[in-house]
Protein backbone atom coordinates (compact mmCIF):
# COMPACT_ATOMS: atom_id res chain seq x y z
CA UNK A 1 0.00 0.00 0.00
CA UNK A 2 1.26 3.52 -0.30
CA UNK A 3 2.45 5.78 2.17
CA UNK A 4 -0.79 7.81 2.33
CA UNK A 5 -3.93 7.65 0.71
CA UNK A 6 -3.55 10.12 -2.20
CA UNK A 7 -5.04 8.35 -5.77
CA UNK A 8 -3.04 4.95 -5.90
CA UNK A 9 -2.72 3.18 -9.43
CA UNK A 10 -5.92 0.68 -9.37
CA UNK A 11 -5.46 -2.61 -11.10
CA UNK A 12 -7.50 -3.03 -14.00
CA UNK A 13 -10.36 -5.99 -12.82
CA UNK A 14 -11.23 -8.96 -15.45
CA UNK A 15 -14.73 -9.07 -15.75
CA UNK A 16 -16.69 -11.60 -17.85
CA UNK A 17 -19.70 -9.90 -19.36
CA UNK A 18 -22.34 -11.41 -21.63
CA UNK A 19 -21.86 -9.97 -24.97
CA UNK A 20 -25.30 -8.26 -25.60
CA UNK A 21 -24.38 -5.77 -22.90
CA UNK A 22 -21.26 -5.27 -24.97
CA UNK A 23 -23.12 -4.05 -27.97
CA UNK A 24 -22.61 -7.75 -29.65
CA UNK A 25 -25.51 -9.15 -31.84
CA UNK A 26 -25.58 -12.76 -30.33
CA UNK A 27 -29.59 -12.71 -29.00
CA UNK A 28 -32.06 -15.04 -30.22
CA UNK A 29 -33.54 -12.72 -32.13
CA UNK A 30 -30.17 -11.31 -33.98
CA UNK A 31 -30.33 -8.52 -31.33
CA UNK A 32 -28.06 -6.87 -28.95
CA UNK A 33 -28.64 -5.10 -25.17
CA UNK A 34 -26.08 -3.00 -25.25
CA UNK A 35 -25.58 -0.79 -22.02
CA UNK A 36 -23.93 2.35 -21.96
CA UNK A 37 -22.27 2.46 -18.44
CA UNK A 38 -20.61 -0.81 -19.49
CA UNK A 39 -19.27 0.21 -22.59
CA UNK A 40 -18.54 3.88 -22.34
CA UNK A 41 -17.55 4.04 -18.22
CA UNK A 42 -16.28 0.43 -16.87
CA UNK A 43 -14.86 -0.50 -20.40
CA UNK A 44 -12.38 2.38 -19.92
CA UNK A 45 -11.09 0.83 -16.34
CA UNK A 46 -11.88 -2.66 -16.86
CA UNK A 47 -11.01 -5.78 -19.12
CA UNK A 48 -14.22 -7.09 -20.36
CA UNK A 49 -14.09 -10.40 -21.40
CA UNK A 50 -17.25 -11.22 -23.25
CA UNK A 51 -19.08 -14.69 -22.90
CA UNK A 52 -22.57 -15.74 -24.68
CA UNK A 53 -23.28 -19.34 -23.59
CA UNK A 54 -26.02 -20.13 -26.23
CA UNK A 55 -23.76 -18.87 -28.72
CA UNK A 56 -20.79 -20.82 -27.70
CA UNK A 57 -22.70 -23.89 -27.52
CA UNK A 58 -23.53 -23.90 -31.31
CA UNK A 59 -26.78 -22.41 -31.23
CA UNK A 60 -26.34 -19.78 -33.53
CA UNK A 61 -28.51 -15.97 -34.18
CA UNK A 62 -30.70 -16.04 -34.62
CA UNK A 63 -31.77 -19.34 -33.02
CA UNK A 64 -34.63 -20.85 -31.23
CA UNK A 65 -35.17 -19.35 -28.15
CA UNK A 66 -35.22 -21.37 -24.73
CA UNK A 67 -37.08 -21.34 -21.09
CA UNK A 68 -36.05 -22.74 -17.85
CA UNK A 69 -38.46 -25.91 -16.76
CA UNK A 70 -38.61 -27.26 -13.62
CA UNK A 71 -37.69 -26.49 -9.92
CA UNK A 72 -35.57 -24.18 -8.78
CA UNK A 73 -31.79 -26.05 -8.57
CA UNK A 74 -33.32 -28.99 -10.76
CA UNK A 75 -34.36 -26.83 -13.76
CA UNK A 76 -33.51 -27.57 -17.25
CA UNK A 77 -33.24 -25.55 -20.55
CA UNK A 78 -35.81 -26.69 -23.17
CA UNK A 79 -36.56 -25.01 -26.38
CA UNK A 80 -39.69 -22.82 -26.15
CA UNK A 81 -41.38 -23.91 -29.47
CA UNK A 82 -39.93 -27.51 -29.11
CA UNK A 83 -39.60 -28.41 -25.60
CA UNK A 84 -37.92 -31.69 -26.73
CA UNK A 85 -34.77 -29.78 -27.18
CA UNK A 86 -32.87 -29.72 -23.62
CA UNK A 87 -29.79 -28.07 -23.72
CA UNK A 88 -29.38 -27.95 -20.04
CA UNK A 89 -26.31 -30.20 -20.18
CA UNK A 90 -23.99 -28.54 -23.40
CA UNK A 91 -25.10 -25.06 -21.04
CA UNK A 92 -23.09 -26.65 -18.14
CA UNK A 93 -20.34 -28.32 -19.60
CA UNK A 94 -19.67 -24.65 -21.72
CA UNK A 95 -19.71 -23.28 -18.25
CA UNK A 96 -16.52 -25.64 -16.82
CA UNK A 97 -14.74 -24.99 -20.34
CA UNK A 98 -15.40 -21.79 -20.39
CA UNK A 99 -13.78 -21.08 -16.94
CA UNK A 100 -10.95 -23.12 -17.54
CA UNK A 101 -10.54 -21.54 -20.27
CA UNK A 102 -10.38 -17.43 -19.60
CA UNK A 103 -8.59 -18.15 -16.20
CA UNK A 104 -8.67 -16.33 -13.63
CA UNK A 105 -11.53 -13.60 -13.23
CA UNK A 106 -12.92 -11.04 -10.70
CA UNK A 107 -16.50 -11.02 -11.51
CA UNK A 108 -18.86 -11.35 -13.76
CA UNK A 109 -21.98 -9.21 -15.42
CA UNK A 110 -24.60 -11.27 -16.71
CA UNK A 111 -27.88 -10.37 -18.71
CA UNK A 112 -31.16 -9.97 -16.69
CA UNK A 113 -34.17 -12.17 -17.54
CA UNK A 114 -31.75 -14.80 -19.91
CA UNK A 115 -32.75 -18.23 -19.15
CA UNK A 116 -28.65 -19.14 -19.60
CA UNK A 117 -27.31 -16.03 -18.08
CA UNK A 118 -29.95 -14.49 -15.53
CA UNK A 119 -28.72 -14.57 -12.06
CA UNK A 120 -32.21 -14.02 -10.62
CA UNK A 121 -35.56 -13.55 -11.25
CA UNK A 122 -35.10 -15.70 -14.41
CA UNK A 123 -38.89 -16.92 -15.68
CA UNK A 124 -39.16 -20.35 -14.38
CA UNK A 125 -42.13 -22.29 -15.30
CA UNK A 126 -43.43 -25.61 -14.02
CA UNK A 127 -44.30 -26.99 -17.32
CA UNK A 128 -43.82 -25.96 -20.54
CA UNK A 129 -45.32 -22.86 -21.04
CA UNK A 130 -47.42 -22.82 -18.06
CA UNK A 131 -47.11 -22.14 -14.24
CA UNK A 132 -44.17 -19.60 -14.38
CA UNK A 133 -42.67 -17.72 -11.43
CA UNK A 134 -39.85 -15.27 -11.65
CA UNK A 135 -37.56 -17.23 -9.25
CA UNK A 136 -35.35 -19.04 -11.86
CA UNK A 137 -31.38 -18.24 -12.51
CA UNK A 138 -30.05 -18.76 -15.56
CA UNK A 139 -27.94 -22.32 -16.09
CA UNK A 140 -24.65 -20.74 -16.78
CA UNK A 141 -25.12 -17.96 -13.99
CA UNK A 142 -26.34 -20.83 -11.48
CA UNK A 143 -22.91 -22.75 -12.42
CA UNK A 144 -20.55 -20.07 -12.27
CA UNK A 145 -21.99 -19.27 -8.50
CA UNK A 146 -21.67 -22.57 -7.82
CA UNK A 147 -18.23 -23.20 -9.06
CA UNK A 148 -17.21 -19.81 -7.91
CA UNK A 149 -18.69 -18.88 -4.53
CA UNK A 150 -16.75 -15.52 -3.70
CA UNK A 151 -16.60 -13.71 -7.02
CA UNK A 152 -18.64 -10.65 -7.10
CA UNK A 153 -21.62 -10.96 -9.66
CA UNK A 154 -24.43 -9.11 -11.14
CA UNK A 155 -26.94 -8.54 -13.68
CA UNK A 156 -26.91 -5.47 -15.75
CA UNK A 157 -30.06 -4.07 -14.22
CA UNK A 158 -27.73 -3.68 -10.88
CA UNK A 159 -25.61 -1.05 -12.35
CA UNK A 160 -28.92 1.25 -13.13
CA UNK A 161 -29.21 1.82 -8.71
CA UNK A 162 -26.28 3.81 -7.76
CA UNK A 163 -26.56 1.87 -4.53
CA UNK A 164 -26.12 -1.85 -6.14
CA UNK A 165 -23.47 0.01 -8.59
CA UNK A 166 -21.44 1.13 -6.01
CA UNK A 167 -21.38 -1.90 -4.23
CA UNK A 168 -20.66 -3.85 -7.24
CA UNK A 169 -18.05 -2.35 -8.43
CA UNK A 170 -16.75 -2.29 -4.57
CA UNK A 171 -16.90 -5.71 -3.98
CA UNK A 172 -15.13 -6.07 -8.03
CA UNK A 173 -11.88 -4.10 -7.05
CA UNK A 174 -11.44 -5.36 -3.60
CA UNK A 175 -11.41 -9.22 -5.34
CA UNK A 176 -8.56 -7.70 -7.96
CA UNK A 177 -6.64 -6.28 -5.17
CA UNK A 178 -6.41 -9.23 -3.42
CA UNK A 179 -5.42 -11.56 -6.36
CA UNK A 180 -2.64 -8.47 -6.99
CA UNK A 181 -1.66 -8.93 -2.88
CA UNK A 182 -1.89 -13.13 -3.49
CA UNK A 183 0.48 -12.64 -6.52
CA UNK A 184 3.13 -10.95 -5.07
CA UNK A 185 3.30 -13.61 -2.50
CA UNK A 186 0.84 -13.53 1.21
CA UNK A 187 2.50 -13.35 4.43
CA UNK A 188 1.70 -11.98 7.99
CA UNK A 189 3.00 -8.33 7.25
CA UNK A 190 1.11 -8.02 3.50
CA UNK A 191 -2.49 -9.40 5.28
CA UNK A 192 -1.60 -6.65 8.07
CA UNK A 193 -0.76 -4.32 5.41
CA UNK A 194 -4.41 -5.11 3.30
CA UNK A 195 -6.21 -4.69 6.41
CA UNK A 196 -5.04 -1.50 7.01
CA UNK A 197 -6.16 -0.45 3.79
CA UNK A 198 -9.67 -1.76 4.27
CA UNK A 199 -10.74 -2.01 7.03
CA UNK A 200 -12.31 1.31 7.15
CA UNK A 201 -14.23 0.17 4.24
CA UNK A 202 -15.62 -3.18 6.09
CA UNK A 203 -17.08 -0.61 8.67
CA UNK A 204 -18.83 0.97 6.29
CA UNK A 205 -21.02 -1.91 5.25
CA UNK A 206 -20.58 -3.98 8.35
CA UNK A 207 -19.35 -2.67 11.85
CA UNK A 208 -19.83 -6.52 13.14
CA UNK A 209 -17.61 -7.54 9.83
CA UNK A 210 -14.81 -5.29 10.68
CA UNK A 211 -14.83 -6.40 14.08
CA UNK A 212 -14.58 -10.01 13.22
CA UNK A 213 -11.73 -9.59 10.62
CA UNK A 214 -9.75 -7.97 13.45
CA UNK A 215 -9.96 -10.41 15.58
CA UNK A 216 -9.37 -13.39 13.12
CA UNK A 217 -5.86 -11.07 12.34
CA UNK A 218 -5.33 -10.69 16.12
CA UNK A 219 -5.35 -15.00 16.08
CA UNK A 220 -4.35 -15.48 13.31
CA UNK A 221 -1.14 -18.31 13.16
CA UNK A 222 1.71 -17.54 11.06
CA UNK A 223 2.47 -20.71 10.15
CA UNK A 224 -0.98 -20.96 8.51
CA UNK A 225 -1.07 -17.99 6.48
CA UNK A 226 -2.95 -19.88 3.79
CA UNK A 227 -6.07 -20.98 5.57
CA UNK A 228 -6.18 -17.43 7.25
CA UNK A 229 -6.54 -15.57 4.13
CA UNK A 230 -9.00 -17.33 2.73
CA UNK A 231 -11.12 -17.03 5.76
CA UNK A 232 -10.25 -13.49 5.40
CA UNK A 233 -11.27 -12.90 2.38
CA UNK A 234 -14.33 -15.10 2.36
CA UNK A 235 -15.71 -12.69 5.81
CA UNK A 236 -14.30 -9.39 3.62
CA UNK A 237 -16.48 -10.12 0.64
CA UNK A 238 -19.65 -11.48 2.89
CA UNK A 239 -19.73 -8.40 4.56
CA UNK A 240 -19.22 -6.10 1.49
CA UNK A 241 -22.52 -8.05 0.47
CA UNK A 242 -24.26 -5.53 2.75
CA UNK A 243 -25.24 -2.00 1.61
CA UNK A 244 -23.60 1.01 2.84
CA UNK A 245 -25.71 3.26 4.50
CA UNK A 246 -25.21 7.38 4.89
CA UNK A 247 -24.71 6.47 8.69
CA UNK A 248 -22.31 4.06 8.58
CA UNK A 249 -20.45 6.17 5.81
CA UNK A 250 -20.82 8.76 8.89
CA UNK A 251 -18.96 6.91 11.13
CA UNK A 252 -16.50 5.96 9.15
CA UNK A 253 -15.54 9.20 7.77
CA UNK A 254 -15.16 10.43 11.35
CA UNK A 255 -13.17 8.02 12.48
CA UNK A 256 -10.59 8.58 9.69
CA UNK A 257 -10.85 12.05 10.51
CA UNK A 258 -10.12 11.74 14.12
CA UNK A 259 -6.64 9.77 12.80
CA UNK A 260 -4.85 12.42 11.41
CA UNK A 261 -1.55 12.91 12.20
CA UNK A 262 -1.03 15.78 12.74
CA UNK A 263 -3.89 17.42 13.27
CA UNK A 264 -5.10 20.09 11.23
CA UNK A 265 -5.12 23.38 12.73
CA UNK A 266 -8.48 24.41 13.61
CA UNK A 267 -9.58 26.22 10.91
CA UNK A 268 -9.20 23.08 8.92
CA UNK A 269 -10.59 21.11 11.22
CA UNK A 270 -13.83 23.40 11.75
CA UNK A 271 -14.12 23.66 8.10
CA UNK A 272 -13.92 19.19 7.69
CA UNK A 273 -16.51 18.67 10.27
CA UNK A 274 -19.06 21.29 8.46
CA UNK A 275 -18.52 19.05 5.34
CA UNK A 276 -18.54 15.81 7.23
CA UNK A 277 -21.98 17.06 8.81
CA UNK A 278 -23.24 18.29 5.87
CA UNK A 279 -23.10 14.67 4.72
CA UNK A 280 -24.54 13.41 7.66
CA UNK A 281 -27.35 15.74 7.17
CA UNK A 282 -27.94 14.76 3.35
CA UNK A 283 -26.53 17.87 2.26
CA UNK A 284 -23.43 17.11 0.19
CA UNK A 285 -22.91 14.14 -1.61
CA UNK A 286 -20.18 10.92 -0.40
CA UNK A 287 -18.03 12.12 -3.30
CA UNK A 288 -17.57 15.47 -1.79
CA UNK A 289 -17.41 14.37 1.84
CA UNK A 290 -14.43 11.67 0.28
CA UNK A 291 -13.11 14.90 -1.63
CA UNK A 292 -12.86 17.17 1.85
CA UNK A 293 -11.41 14.19 3.77
CA UNK A 294 -8.67 13.10 1.10
CA UNK A 295 -7.39 16.84 0.69
CA UNK A 296 -6.81 16.64 4.85
CA UNK A 297 -4.76 13.15 4.53
CA UNK A 298 -2.74 14.80 1.33
CA UNK A 299 -1.37 17.78 4.16
CA UNK A 300 -1.18 15.42 6.48
CA UNK A 301 1.76 12.76 4.42
CA UNK A 302 3.65 11.37 6.04
CA UNK A 303 3.21 11.53 9.21
CA UNK A 304 -0.16 9.49 9.19
CA UNK A 305 -0.02 5.73 9.38
CA UNK A 306 1.05 3.86 6.09
CA UNK A 307 -2.37 2.85 3.67
CA UNK A 308 -4.78 4.22 6.45
CA UNK A 309 -8.10 3.97 4.89
CA UNK A 310 -6.95 3.83 1.48
CA UNK A 311 -9.60 1.42 -0.28
CA UNK A 312 -12.36 3.12 1.68
CA UNK A 313 -11.29 6.68 0.56
CA UNK A 314 -9.81 5.05 -3.08
CA UNK A 315 -12.38 1.81 -3.39
CA UNK A 316 -12.34 2.27 -7.52
CA UNK A 317 -11.36 4.92 -9.97
CA UNK A 318 -13.83 8.58 -9.36
CA UNK A 319 -15.18 8.57 -12.86
CA UNK A 320 -17.42 4.93 -11.85
CA UNK A 321 -19.22 6.70 -9.20
CA UNK A 322 -22.88 7.21 -9.81
CA UNK A 323 -22.91 11.42 -10.33
CA UNK A 324 -20.25 10.64 -12.86
CA UNK A 325 -22.03 7.34 -14.84
CA UNK A 326 -25.34 9.33 -14.52
CA UNK A 327 -24.05 11.79 -17.00
CA UNK A 328 -23.29 9.25 -19.41
CA UNK A 329 -26.50 7.38 -18.90
CA UNK A 330 -28.40 10.70 -19.80
CA UNK A 331 -26.48 11.22 -22.99
CA UNK A 332 -27.63 7.73 -24.50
Amino acid sequence: MSRTPHPPEFPRPRLGVSACLLGESVRYDGGHKRHAFVVEALAAHVDCIPFCPETGIGMGVPRPPIQLVGGRGTARALGVQDPAMDVTARLQQYTDDRLAALGTLDGFLFKKDSPSCGLRGVKLFAAPGRGMRRSGTGIFAAAVNTALPLLPLAQEDELDDPLQRDNFITRLYTFRRWQVLLDRGLTAATLESFHVAHRHLAMAHSQACAQRLSRLLRSRDDNAIVTTGRHYLQELLTGLAHPATRARHSIVLSDLAGRLVPRPDSAHRSDLSRQLDAYRDGQLSLSEALRALREQFRQCEPATPAGLGEAYLYPYPDSLRADQARSIMDEN
